[in-house]
């Protein structure tokens, strides 16, 4: 053997004794990377939004314990599902991009020709939170009940105007549904998020709002909670729709998706991370500012609640009359 070989040898000798000393494989050291710079999470409102505010309250915990800046950048539009959508047409599935997926990301692809699948062309990462959605009216208004709200709407010369997170949002199905149970005309306004919503709604541009992140005007009194779309009450004095006998629930769950092919170790990595993360009182506090619900759910379980979302919604839609000629059969 020659002696660059033999030095090349003892090199690789050293090495493989190192990491084997350490109980380390080559494979593990380099999966141990991750990561080794930035991570973006897209998130798909704009500033100010419930949701923006809420990952902003996110990131620099998850900073922390990644080790890398976590970077939020907003890309609003598609009712929410744009940033989703970026990831499913991704082919970097390495965990450095990330996106925040609302509930309409299972209602938008049934309505209209999108250029991905949501239950092929997507890792379910981990679920972190939801949206209550409610009907909120302005402080001011004579609308001190739901019964009140729908006299006033049936007495009126036109559709009352309520904001809603765009077409195809939890927001705007319920806006329908409510309509078609109570037998009033409502005027669906669609806005790119929570943020814009919620100036409309105060600008008194509309004549109410159904939304998640409604809770802070609620508090300043330049709003009231007229009636919730969640499974039970979860604020005391505003009762859930079918305690008023109106069949609608809307659940929205918020989670984080990546493209396609992710490796299951990364994908741990981030889950673990935001368990922790979640408990973070800053985190806590943003929930509870703008009406969001505490949940978690794991990669497995996020994945069987997105494919049930997926059936369940099309059903909604069906219902509706809002599936698109070019949704998928």
């Amino acid at each position: 053997m020659s002696r660059l070989n033999a030095s090349v040898a003892r090199r690789a000798l050293c090495a493989a004794l190192a990491l084997a000393g350490l109980g380390l494989s080559a494979p593990a050291l380099a999966e141990a990377k991750f990561p080794t710079k930035p991570v973006t999470l897209y998130v798909p409102f704009p500033p100010g939004s419930a949701t923006d505010s809420m990952m902003r309250a996110l990131g620099p915990v998850m900073s922390k314990s990644l080790g890398q800046p976590v970077v939020i950048d907003n890309r609003p539009g598609a009712a929410g599902t744009l940033a989703a959508a970026m990831m499913a047409q991704s082919k970097q599935p390495d965990g450095y991009q990330l996106a925040v997926a609302p509930a309409t990301l299972f209602k938008v692809p049934h309505m209209q020709k999108v250029p991905y699948d949501p239950m092929k062309d997507l890792t379910y990462i981990v679920a972190f939170a939801s949206y209550t959605y409610g009907l909120v009216v302005p402080g001011n208004s004579p609308w001190k009940t739901l019964n009140d709200f729908v006299s006033g709407a049936k007495v009126a010369t036109q559709p009352l105007s309520i904001a809603t997170t765009g077409s195809g949002s939890s927001g705007h199905a319920a806006t329908v549904l409510l309509a078609r149970h109570t037998g009033i005309q409502l005027q669906s306004v669609p806005f790119k998020g929570g943020s814009e919503v919620l100036q409309a709604f105060v600008g008194g541009h509309v004549q109410g709002v159904i939304d998640g992140g409604w809770a802070q005007n609620v508090r300043q009194g330049k709003g009231r909670a007229l009636v919730t779309f969640s499974e039970k009450r979860l604020i005391p004095d505003v009762p859930t729709a079918r305690e008023l006998g109106i069949d609608v629930v809307t659940y929205s769950p918020i989670g984080l998706v990546g493209p396609k092919g992710m490796d299951p170790k990364i994908v741990q990595t981030i889950q673990d991370v935001i368990k922790e993360a979640i408990q973070d009182p800053n985190f806590k506090k943003a929930l509870e500012t703008y009406d969001l619900g505490e949940t978690y759910m794991t990669s497995a379980e996020y994945r069987k609640v997105a494919e049930r979302l997926w059936v369940d919604e099309k059903k909604n839609l069906e219902m509706l009359g809002l599936i698109g000629a070019d949704a998928p059969k």
